[in-house]
């Protein structure tokens, strides 16, 4: 069987889009989406006696036609924000349970347009796609992930694919950053161990897993304090283990054939824990680019596989 990872797109358009693509570009039998659908915050372009302006990475972006805002619109989109035009006297009138409202609605309205549009593509060409929440995507969301007709939402469940089992865990582990689906480690312990109790076969078993293995090559992401400011190491950001250690022992203790996980974006790699195969595909959505890994498993399940960027 061939199949496709990515995962971490952050509400980027152009890569999320490619992911749609990606099962008849790669010829791929399988399609499996690893967590974080959820774009990093709401850009407020804000219209002023005919202009619009907008801040984001630092830069002040204006724009003097209406005609030219849906191109900026779209730059946002694929960086993975969420434009939102509105007047300086409306942005001043806004208070915190606005912002909040508005966050979610954007992420609402995204994510149905992302599962209706999966759904399309991937019922056309019968190729089936399992789906995860990552730990930014709140657990509101779980309704519209919920809704596919094709795509299925893997999470907490074990899902029987052309022979293989698929056994998945969405969301991440406590961090300083506080993101809306976390589970301590006791918590993930539990829920991988009540699914892989149910697996028929660990030999012919993938583990979507969105939080990596602790310590490996996959999981070593930038060190943060409690202000949420990169930790320095001379002139450099200093980096770490900030994977799951409840993850590793169950990959440890079960050697499923594939281990497939992301949330550490520039932790992309492949290693191998025992006889399992363990792949983070990394990211890079702000660019527009699909990283993935293209994985083929052949009939005695030898695991061959391609870390694909395009």
């Amino acid at each position: 069987m061939k199949l496709f990872y990515a995962g971490d797109l952050h509400g980027a358009e152009t890569a999320f889009r490619k992911f749609t693509n990606a099962a008849t570009f790669y010829h791929a039998e399988l399609m499996i989406y690893g967590g974080d659908f959820t774009g990093k915050m709401v850009v407020p372009v804000v219209e002023k006696r005919g202009v619009y302006t907008c801040k984001y990475y630092g830069s002040t972006v204006k724009v003097k036609k209406s005609s030219e805002l849906p191109d900026l619109e779209r730059n946002l989109r694929d960086a993975g924000f969420y434009p939102l035009i509105i007047t300086e006297e409306k942005l001043n009138q806004l208070n915190e349970k606005d912002a909040e409202r508005i966050i979610q609605e954007k992420q609402v309205e995204v994510l149905k347009e992302w599962i209706t549009l999966a759904d399309e593509r991937f019922s056309a060409i019968d190729v089936p796609c399992v789906m995860i929440p990552g730990s930014v995507d709140d657990f509101y969301l779980d309704e519209i992930l919920n809704s596919g007709r094709h795509v299925q939402n893997g999470d907490g469940k074990i899902i029987e694919i052309n022979g293989y089992e698929i056994l998945s865990v969405g969301g991440g582990k406590p961090s300083v950053f506080k993101y809306p689906r976390e589970f301590s480690e006791e918590e993930l312990d539990t829920k991988i161990n009540q699914l892989a109790s149910q697996v028929k076969d660990m030999s012919k078993c993938i583990f979507n897993i969105h939080i990596p293995p602790y310590d490996t090559d996959l999981d070593q992401g930038t060190q943060y304090d409690s202000d949420l400011k990169p930790i320095l190491d001379g002139d450099s950001l200093a980096t770490g283990p900030v994977g799951s250690k409840a993850v590793r022992k169950a990959i440890e203790n079960y050697q499923p054939l594939l281990s497939l996980h992301g949330n550490v974006h520039e932790s992309r790699g492949v290693t191998n824990i025992g006889r399992t195969v363990c792949i983070n595909a990394g990211t890079d959505y702000d660019q527009g680019m699909l990283r993935g890994a293209l994985i083929d498993i052949s009939p005695d399940g030898k695991v061959n596989y391609t870390l694909t960027a395009g």
